[in-house]
């Protein structure tokens, strides 16, 4: 159990997974990227959030993401590898 209430791990996880649906969805909103988005499995103590679009949306939205990314964060991602 957490230390403040009576959730487990788990529970505070998919907690924290479900708050995220709605913002995800805003956000793919916003781009105009029509997508399915709910929540996944608990992996490693982690909520997840499960998204899913059309190819070419997928292509967009990585466009749109590589095109916003900083300086920085492009190198930490190549370090990453």
């Amino acid at each position: 159990m957490t230390a403040t209430t009576s959730r487990t791990p788990i529970e505070t996880a998919q907690i924290v997974a479900r708050n995220a649906v709605p913002e995800v969805r805003e956000a793919l909103a916003l781009m105009r990227i029509p997508a399915e988005v709910d929540t996944g499995e608990v992996i490693d103590g982690y909520g997840t959030v499960s998204v899913a679009m059309r190819s070419g949306d997928a292509y967009e939205f990585a466009r749109w993401a590589r095109t916003h990314a900083t300086e920085d964060e492009h190198a930490l991602h190549k370090q990453a590898r």
